[in-house]
């Protein structure tokens, strides 16, 4: 829930008995993310029309994954996994913005 915690440490000699000394130290700890969240879409479906006089190379759509993953973890790449068997279409991720984008590719 947190990504840093700060604790105080004690030690004792003497078993912690009377007499005994004792030292602190804090200590801070700081938690780095697993790969534990997948990314999950806004939507089941998205719908894009293209009309066919679109120039090659550019956008016909994107679609975003949200990821509650930080850092590397977060980070997205889009691939089209079937339906363009004529390879008319491509996606590529936009690092920034962490979109894939829908492009004519011929």
């Amino acid at each position: 829930m947190r990504e840093e915690y700060c604790v105080v440490i004690q030690a004792k000699d003497m078993g912690g008995h009377m007499g005994g000394l004792s030292g602190t130290t804090t200590v801070t700890i700081t938690l780095t993310d697993i790969n534990d969240n997948p990314p999950k879409f806004s939507k089941s479906l998205y719908e894009f029309g293209i009309p066919e006089d679109l120039p090659i190379g550019k956008t016909g759509g994107k679609v975003k994954a949200n990821d509650r993953d930080i850092g590397e973890n977060a980070k997205s790449t889009y691939n089209i996994i079937e339906g363009d068997d004529l390879g008319a279409f491509e996606i590529i991720t936009d690092a920034q913005m962490q979109e894939g984008i829908l492009r004519l590719k011929k």
